[in-house]
């Protein structure tokens, strides 16, 4: 071999081992590359915070390997797992009516919210994925209420495990998978580091929501329950988040975890938890991984269209789930002679959307006893009809209403009633048509049919017209205070009701003030009352106690 081809061959030699080093160096480089679990705890409302983490995880290229929850947190970490993005997950928080997807059969059977519609909703949100098929590795935790045993589940339908992983010993009803009944992981492991960490992850992210108890008020009872159970579950607490290399704890404190109306703020909360605690992620990651590359990243999620088409298509096949007979409360108001009605009615089963029941309403005239037959939906409107025996009418009282479906807030009505002074009325109202913060404003028109007290009356001269503009003023503004088992935004409350007949301008001014509150039971279920004093133009004043349907 001469020389040119011995240098030929040294160099081809140190090109192989140049080359052949960085290959291995890079494969060596790649593997090592840590696996990063996010674990997110439970909240309920306050679990949107999560949201907002994920966003600033994102924003500075952390990727997220394998994601464990337990309760809101499950719910979350499953959407994201399954591929919606940041944007979607907002948007269904901020849009979604989460009452819509929760039913309150009565009588009760194994807790008070029934939610089939929440995991049938999820089931179609997911594509009826499993576990095992989920582009995220993802784990829901629960316990089992026969054993007491903690479990994260890793097979089977991923909306059952999160239907279990959020049900609250009581408030919900257990869910069966298998010849088990489960409950939420919460009630034994809130923070589920442990489970990241028997999942062979190298950096564990937890997030804790029950942590912060600065500044409580000792005086409300919401307060005191929640301190309580977090000092019961503390141990366990502990425990797990000790096995977390970065433990995050957004800013939300004793924020009401019934307040779904504040989505956007909570989100807001844990993205800027997520900036605070950024230093220490990366620090974490970087001791494990000297060479790890923070690439900016976001998960692609769906388009708004597609989003939308996905969404409608599971609202609708919720609302046409089978619901079992079930008794039902109900409390209404008289829009023809303003006075409230209280009952209940049977619903569901076999009866489907429609219902019977009992009322009685409170004025001696035009209230009274009230057996009823009513069918509705949101999307098509209502039907209402009665028999009704009022104490001060010989006779019996039939009557009925049609209601038509809200439009953009615009509602029309139709009502009839056989006796009193009123035999019809037509209106067309919009509760919001202006609406902000600290106020709302709205507009009713109505026309009403006077009963002719002579036969020959012309139809003209029972005819009246009447405009009711209304102002509710929020001093709180979109604040909620929670009393019991309800959020409250109480408003101070003016309008004025011009009435006059059609055929002659004889306008008869009635002026209202008072107060109120809009009432959200559980978070979920919206609901007004209001209580005050008109003053018409004999100057005769009368109390008014006024309530919206509530809505189960």
């Amino acid at each position: 071999m001469n020389n040119k081809q011995r240098c030929l061959g040294a160099l081809v030699l140190v090109t192989l081992l140049i080359f052949g080093g960085f290959a291995v160096t890079s494969t060596s480089l790649a593997a090592e590359q840590p696996s990063i679990a996010l674990v997110l705890g439970g909240g309920s409302a306050r679990g949107f915070s999560h949201i907002g983490l994920i966003r600033a995880l994102e924003e500075n290229g952390i990727p997220v390997d394998m994601i464990v929850g337990t309760s809101m947190g499950s719910i979350v970490a499953g959407l994201y797992a399954g591929g919606y993005s940041v944007e979607n997950m907002t948007e269904l928080v901020t849009k979604l009516e989460f009452g819509s997807l929760l039913d309150i059969p009565m009588p009760l059977a194994g807790g008070v919210v029934d939610t089939k519609g929440i995991e049938h909703y999820l089931d179609i949100l997911l594509g009826g994925k499993t576990f095992e098929e989920m582009p995220i590795p993802f784990q829901a935790v629960v316990v089992n209420l026969g054993t007491g045993q903690e479990l994260a589940l890793s097979e089977g339908k991923v909306s059952k495990g999160i239907q279990a992983s959020m049900s609250i010993p009581g408030m919900f009803v257990p869910v069966q998978i298998g010849d088990q009944f489960y409950v939420d992981g919460g009630l034994k492991n809130q923070v589920p580091a442990n489970v990241a960490a028997d999942l062979g992850a190298d950096v564990i992210i937890a997030v804790s929501l029950e942590k912060d108890h600065q500044d409580p008020d000792y005086r409300r009872i919401t307060d005191n329950l929640r301190m309580s159970l977090t000092a019961m579950i503390e141990g366990y607490n502990v425990f797990n988040t000790a096995m977390a290399d970065v433990l995050i704890v957004p800013d939300v404190g004793l924020d009401s975890s019934m307040d779904y109306q504040r989505g956007p703020y909570f989100i807001q909360q844990g993205y800027e938890a997520g900036l605070e605690y950024m230093d220490q992620i990366k620090a974490v990651i970087l001791a494990k991984d000297p060479y790890f590359q923070f690439i900016p990243y976001k998960q692609p999620g769906y388009s708004s269209e597609e989003l939308k088409v996905i969404t409608q298509t599971a609202e609708r096949s919720v609302a046409n789930l089978p619901k079992r007979f079930t008794l039902k409360p109900e409390v209404q108001f008289d829009s023809d002679y303003s006075f409230p009605k209280m009952g209940a009615k049977f619903t569901h089963g076999p009866l489907n959307w429609f219902g019977v029941g009992y009322r009685y309403g409170f004025d001696a005239d035009n209230g009274g006893h009230e057996v009823f037959i009513d069918w509705g939906r949101n999307s098509w409107g209502a039907v209402d009809l009665y028999v009704r025996q009022s104490k001060n009418r010989d006779e019996p009282t039939f009557g009925g209403s049609i209601r038509g479906p809200k439009i953009n807030q615009l509602v029309l009505e139709a009502t009839y009633v056989s006796q009193g002074y009123k035999a019809w009325q037509v209106s067309a109202s919009n509760n919001k048509l202006l609406d902000t913060p600290r106020g709302v404003a709205g507009l009713a028109l109505r026309m009403t049919g006077l009963r002719p007290e002579e036969k020959d009356t012309p139809i003209q001269d029972t005819l009246l017209m009447a405009v009711a503009p209304q102002v509710q003023i929020f001093p709180w503004g979109e604040k909620q205070f929670p009393v019991g088992i309800a959020m409250n935004r109480p408003y101070l409350l003016g309008g004025v009701t011009v009435e006059s007949p059609v055929t002659e301008l004889d306008v008869r001014p009635t002026f209202r003030v008072g107060v109120g509150t809009e009432m959200d039971l559980f978070g979920l279920y919206p609901s007004d009352i209001s209580l005050g004093v008109e003053l018409d133009s004999t100057a005769n004043t009368t109390w008014k106690f006024g309530i919206k349907s509530l809505k189960f």
